[in-house]
């Protein structure tokens, strides 16, 4: 089944498009906007109505990159007349670790002394979701790591809290991105076990609360 993703959380966007295990595309964009998405499943060799269904990442992340990629694939969902599935940022860069054995844990500030933080499971492919994503202070994250006894894999720091353990694994931010393929990947999954978002309600989950300010007349 041919899937698109979309991750515009960080300062790359990227998009994949895949059939099962195949990889069709994996580039980044300069444009979020849904004629450019097309573009690219065109350049593939796909027809856009071929295509089964788009994931895309929905934070945390910026604000400015999880509204415009939000916001194109909505588009081009409703467009198209195909599900939507929203991707955790958190799930997308932990898959990058799918292979090993041990619990993963994404780390990324948020805000203040908080960071948004999500544990995952790998074992030889497997790979499943521990927690929710969950934003927490410096201390508790810390405290939950520490009860972690098995091999640990920890995409992220935590700044000066940094641990060292004969079981912790880091893995630096740059080197597990949250690639448009990872999304797809687990976005099929969602759209195969009918968890599918509303693109009408669908909304970012952002890192912190954008700072808009309102100005009165």
């Amino acid at each position: 089944m041919r899937i698109l993703g979309l991750s515009s959380a960080t300062k790359i966007i990227s998009l994949g498009l895949i059939d099962g295990a195949l990889i069709l595309a994996d580039t980044t964009l300069t444009d979020m906007r849904s004629e450019q998405l097309i573009f690219y499943v065109q350049a593939a060799g796909i027809k856009p109505e071929e295509l089964a269904g788009v994931a895309v990442a929905i934070g945390p992340g910026s604000y400015a990159g999880l509204r415009g990629g939000v916001a194109a694939a909505k588009t081009l969902a409703q467009a198209l007349n195909i599900p939507i599935a929203a991707v955790s940022t958190l799930a997308a860069m932990a898959y990058n670790l799918a292979l090993v054995q041990g619990t993963i844990a994404v780390i990324l500030p948020a805000r203040h002394d908080e960071y948004s933080f999500a544990f995952f499971g790998a074992e030889k492919g497997r790979f499943k979701r521990l927690t929710n994503d969950l934003v927490l202070p410096a201390e508790k994250l810390i405290s939950r790591l520490k009860t972690i006894t098995g091999e640990m894999y920890l995409i992220g720091k935590l700044k000066e809290y940094q641990l060292e353990r004969p079981n912790f694994h880091y893995v630096e931010l740059e080197q597990a991105p949250p690639t448009g393929v990872n999304v797809a990947r687990l976005g099929w999954s969602e759209i195969q076990h009918g968890r599918l978002a509303d693109p009408l309600t669908l909304v970012p989950e952002y890192s912190h609360q954008p700072q808009i300010r309102e100005y009165k007349l």
